[in-house]
């Protein structure tokens, strides 16, 4: 495993098939209190920032969260970013 967790919004399905299938560990939003090291959103579908996703978690990781957005950027682009994450 990659080692790095990826928070992937409902209904981004097809990216977060991609992410799994490159070894990373895929979860929604509000999924896990691993500290997370980049979420991918859209509006299109909804995105709304969730209350649970703290600082806490992002100083856990000792680092800052990337977050990608689904509208701007294709597929590839997003999991090519998330394998450039240190």
């Amino acid at each position: 495993m990659l080692g790095k967790v990826v928070a992937v919004q409902t209904g981004l399905d097809s990216i977060a098939d991609k992410l799994r299938n490159k070894g990373y560990y895929v979860t929604d939003f509000n999924g896990t209190k691993e500290p997370i090291d980049a979420m991918v959103y859209s509006e299109q579908v909804g995105y709304q920032m969730p209350p649970q996703v703290t600082s806490s978690r992002i100083l856990l990781n000792n680092q800052y969260v990337v977050m990608l957005n689904a509208d701007e950027l294709g597929e590839d682009e997003i999991v090519n970013r998330i394998d450039a994450i240190r």
